[in-house]
């Protein structure tokens, strides 16, 4: 019996033994479970870094942006792809530029790189830092220029010289970005400069004399803009050259003969595309107060086939652009102004060609657009209209435009929404039905599908309403660049021109906008109480602005760090819950075996 004891106790020895190691168990087992979770996070590093790699050499990288801001639009990506002959790039950048401008070296690296990889080997690129006498020559030669640059370092401020432009070299021709001077847009400016050493300049015609602007007066910004089409003016009296891609009639404000307008018509029925902008207000903005009256240059005979009619008066809009007003203090003091409206597009507009990826834009001094049954036959659309409630028509022999305190526009009774531009694009009816006095004997439809657009002004396209030396920025001017990119069926470059476009400006609160116009006027009337109570007003409507727009911000910059944190919280909460119920489960079971030995 003695031996059967000890027996017994020598077999629950082990068993004993066995559960004091539990806790060493379980210790190795976390250090597995440590070490398992180094060895995943190493391999996940290892394999996005391989990833990158080979998306590097493989692939295309992945841009999110809206406009994708960091990747080659796919006219640039086919244009390069196209070429026939080697084509080299040279960037000549200073390698110690100040901020912001050293980090313009590594975008035009990543741009190029697209360019480069897009060509198929056919496109070349290299940089150079013109740090000797030599390569600083060479880049002069190439007409990339040395310019100042600002740099603020140990409360001094100096200025420094360096470079940043390239050449472009293709069949013993070069075109030249002097200076980069913003890495927006800049997509649009090589591509461009490309398909002027690769092609021709295409042939567009305007419609010479009756008033109208010139390539060399009046349109100048429009000419430097579009580089890769010849503007030439036509004589609509003699038959139309039908290779020209477009022809425009921009701002008439002398009558049209029966021969000219049926000319421009058997233009359009060949298949050729017509713009017409303005043609049924005469504008005056030079030596004296802006005024407008109304002219009959036969537009209207020429568009009323086709369901189209420019209005004899202006839109006026209290949604709308503001321009300086001279006070009786001296002071310009910019102010609404209602016959330039500011006109927003809805995202179905916004697919068309000529308005893409525009949300709004400018238009000033436009005639309203009319148009019938006839119109709407044709499958045409209206691409832009005046707000609802808040704009109508000024009337009148001759309307006053000069600039005025906002509370002297009295609203008229013919209520938007008015229409300011419209397309047709289809086959389209012969705009004359006879022969007539010309003899010219039309044709009963185009022999092809033609396109026709219309504004209600010719401002769109002047120099006056327009950035001069060919800049891109803003939505007028792409509005107006895509225009005749429509109309001449050169779609290329208005996916990229939609990466330049500025977003719309914030809308000024009422609040704010009414105690400003009341300062204004009490500053005309010299009435000092009514002044300072309208500046009360309006710092405290504006620091009330200020304060909305810094929540906002706040929002924006910490609200989604504390959402994920507050994420990461919950989640670590969840987790140490579930290891605090296993730890408890385990303990039981411990509990259990133990009694049951």
């Amino acid at each position: 019996m003695a031996t059967q004891k000890k027996s017994s106790k020598s077999k629950a020895r082990p068993s004993r033994k066995g559960a004091a190691k539990k806790p060493s168990e379980m210790k190795g087992k976390g250090g597995s479970r440590a070490a398992e979770s180094i060895m995943y996070v190493l391999v996940t590093v290892v394999a996005v870094g391989l990833l990158n790699v080979a998306g590097h050499f493989f692939f295309e990288r992945f841009d999110f942006t809206e406009n994708r801001l960091y990747s080659l639009s796919q006219a640039s990506e086919r244009l390069v792809a196209d070429l026939d002959d080697e084509m080299e790039i040279t960037a000549y950048f200073t390698s110690d530029l100040p901020p912001p401008f050293n980090a313009t070296e590594l975008y035009v690296r990543n741009i190029l790189a697209e360019y480069e990889a897009a060509s198929g080997g056919h496109l070349q690129v290299r940089f150079v830092d013109p740090d000797d006498d030599e390569e600083q020559e060479a880049a002069r030669r190439d007409g990339v220029q040395e310019v100042p640059h600002q740099l603020i370092e140990n409360d001094s401020v100096s200025v420094q010289n360096g470079y940043r432009g390239l050449v472009i070299r293709y069949l013993g021709d070069r075109q030249t970005l002097p200076v980069i001077q913003d890495t927006r847009g800049l997509e649009y400016e090589i591509t461009q400069a490309i398909r002027l050493l690769v092609n021709e300049p295409s042939p567009v015609g305007i419609v010479q004399g009756h008033g109208s602007p010139t390539p060399d007066e009046g349109l100048a910004s429009i000419r430097g803009a579009l580089q890769h089409y010849n503007l030439q003016e036509v004589d609509a009296s003699e038959e139309i050259d039908t290779s020209l891609r477009a022809l425009l009639l921009i701002g008439p404000t002398e009558e049209l003969t029966e021969t000219e307008q049926r000319r421009i018509n058997e233009y359009v029925m060949s298949g050729g595309s017509l713009g017409v902008f303005g043609g049924s207000m005469n504008i005056s903005i030079q030596g004296g107060p802006p005024s407008a009256t109304t002219v009959d240059t036969g537009v209207n005979d020429l568009l009323s086939r086709w369901g189209i009619e420019l209005g004899s008066s202006l839109v006026a809009d209290a949604r709308c652009g503001r321009v300086p007003m001279q006070s009786r203090i001296g002071i310009p003091i910019p102010v609404a102004y209602p016959p330039a409206p500011v006109v927003s597009f809805t995202d179905e507009q916004q697919e068309h060609p000529a308005l893409f990826r525009i949300p709004q834009a400018p238009f000033f001094f436009t005639a309203p657009i009319t148009v019938t049954s006839a119109f709407h036959d044709l499958n045409g659309v209206i691409l832009g209209r005046s707000s609802e409630d808040s704009s109508w028509l000024l009337t009148g022999d001759r309307i006053t435009l000069e600039p005025r305190d906002p509370r002297e526009w009295t609203i008229g009774a013919e209520r938007g929404p008015h229409a300011i531009m419209v397309a047709l694009d289809g086959t389209l009816p012969s705009a004359f039905a006879e022969s007539g006095e010309s003899g010219i004997e039309p044709p009963e439809q185009s022999a092809e599908e033609v396109r026709v657009l219309v504004f209600g002004s010719g401002s769109v396209l002047r120099d006056e309403f327009l950035p001069q030396n060919g800049q891109q920025r803003g939505s007028g001017m792409a509005l107006a660049l895509n225009a005749i990119d429509w109309l001449a069926g050169d779609a290329d470059l208005i996916a990229i021109r939609a990466k330049n476009i500025e977003d719309p400006a914030l809308e000024v609160p009422q609040s704010v906008t009414s105690a400003r116009d009341d300062a204004i006027a009490a500053a005309e009337e010299e009435n000092e109480e009514g002044v300072n109570e309208a500046i009360e007003r309006h710092n405290a409507a504006q620091e009330a602005w200020e304060d909305k727009k810094l929540a906002y911000r706040l929002g924006i910059t910490f609200g989604l760090p504390l959402l994920v944190l507050f994420f990461g919280l919950i989640r670590w909460q969840l987790r140490s819950s579930q290891r605090a119920n296993l730890e408890e489960l385990r303990k039981k079971l411990a509990s259990k075996k133990k009694r049951a030995a």
